[in-house]
């Protein structure tokens, strides 16, 4: 499927979109989707369970996040590459069943190292997920509602976000080892993908030569220093908060589990407040600004959380996070998708894949090792500090040169 529309151009005629017959391949897109972010969001109220019962010293505990990101960086660029020239639909199949086996045996292993090399594993299927998750959208449905579709994908991303923290600090409730069960729902994904996913690549065959030639000179483009850059520091964001929260409400209040799974649910809400109103406020703003408004509300969200508040202004602080979160998100995916061919959107999005892949292994690993010289509240002053500055780049940028003067991001 090759459509290409300009987004938000009122002079260009939307062609009409088939619902009916692409709500099934879509459906298992958002469901894989949600899977790829319950391989993280599921576990984060669980790691401090996990560490008490394993006997994990705190600076170690980010590495059960470290594990299942870090394969990415090194094969998302070569799965992408694959769907782009052999096509998605075995990429999907093989993503969706490797994930959820070796998801769900994580939690039947006697010790930490067992469960970091089966937890390694499970990221070697979402590195195949990982990118196709956005390219199946682009490719199922014409450009002029890709944005609204992205922006669908944060919605049922977040909701995720919002059940599966409160399901996993319930299961650790019971045992941290229940909690690795819900991974194996995944299996009957990959069954779904095989009977009724399409192949969604319909691109002329290429050499694999003249494919690495075509996607380094699209990647140099203006736009995706900026989708880029804002992904990176959006999951390095996300990641140090997430890991480190639970652990600052167990020692500072004492709270349990499920408080942090709330209060991780609380900034999802805020997300999918923002992420479902970007269809209709997109044109009013470039990108560059909205994503600086963004990064400013995850600093004040960051900057309550490490003072010493309340704990209901903690929930308010994670809520005004995700508000930022729900902006950043799917601006960044339409500016990674949009307007770029179909038969190099796997190599596109594998090479931001990567990226963020980096961010979400490093920001657990280094602020493990910012609490070896500093208390715990140093992680999220930290994260502020890089929000803030994120969002002094994006002004720069916006100056120096616009991304689309006059136009919609």
């Amino acid at each position: 499927m090759d459509l290409q529309f300009k987004l938000g151009d009122p002079a260009v005629a939307a062609p009409a979109f088939d619902r009916t017959r692409y709500r099934g391949p879509l459906a298992l897109a958002f469901a894989a989707s949600v899977a790829v972010s319950g391989g993280a969001s599921l576990l984060y109220p669980v790691l401090p369970v996990l560490a008490a019962d394993l006997e994990v010293h705190p600076t170690r505990i980010g590495l059960a996040m470290a594990a299942f990101t870090a394969p990415a960086v090194v094969l998302a660029p070569l799965f992408g590459m694959i769907a782009d020239l052999r096509g998605r639909r075995w990429i999907l199949i093989f993503g969706l069943a490797l994930f959820g086996l070796a998801g769900g045996l994580a939690g039947l292993m006697p010790s930490y190292s067992w469960l970091l090399a089966l937890r390694a594993l499970q990221g070697v299927g979402m590195s195949a997920l990982s990118p196709l998750t956005i390219v199946l959208i682009s490719d199922l449905v014409p450009e002029n509602r890709e944005i609204h579709s992205q922006g669908h994908k944060v919605v049922i991303d977040r909701l995720g976000m919002i059940l599966l923290p409160v399901a996993g600090a319930v299961l650790a409730g019971i045992s941290w080892r229940a909690a690795f069960a819900p991974f194996f729902l995944t299996v009957p994904l990959a069954i779904a993908a095989f009977l009724w996913m399409p192949e969604t690549n319909h691109s002329e065959p290429d050499t694999i030569g003249s494919y690495l030639r075509r996607t380094l000179r699209v990647i140099r483009e203006p736009r995706f220093a900026v989708a880029f850059g804002t992904g990176f520091l959006r999951f390095f964001l996300d990641y140090g908060l997430y890991t480190y929260l639970p652990l600052l409400l167990a020692l500072r209040y004492g709270a349990a589990p499920t408080v942090a799974g709330w209060l991780i649910a609380m900034s999802a809400a805020g997300s999918i407040l923002t992420a479902v109103s970007i269809g209709r406020i997109h044109t009013h703003l470039s990108a560059e600004r909205f994503l600086v408004v963004a990064f400013l509300a995850s600093a004040l969200g960051l900057a309550v959380i490490a003072l010493d508040a309340r704990l209901w202004l903690v929930a308010v602080a994670a809520f005004v996070f995700g508000l930022g979160n729900g902006l950043i998100s799917p601006l960044q995916k339409s500016l990674l998708t949009r307007r770029t061919h179909p038969g190099l959107r796997g190599g596109v999005i594998s090479v931001d894949r990567m990226i963020q892949q980096i961010a979400k292994s490093l920001a657990p690993s280094l602020m493990g090792l910012l609490l070896v010289v500093a208390h715990l509240e140093a992680v999220f002053w930290t994260l502020c500090g890089l929000s803030i500055l994120g969002a002094g780049a994006l002004v720069w940028k916006d100056r120096k040169a616009p991304l689309e003067p006059g136009s919609n991001p």
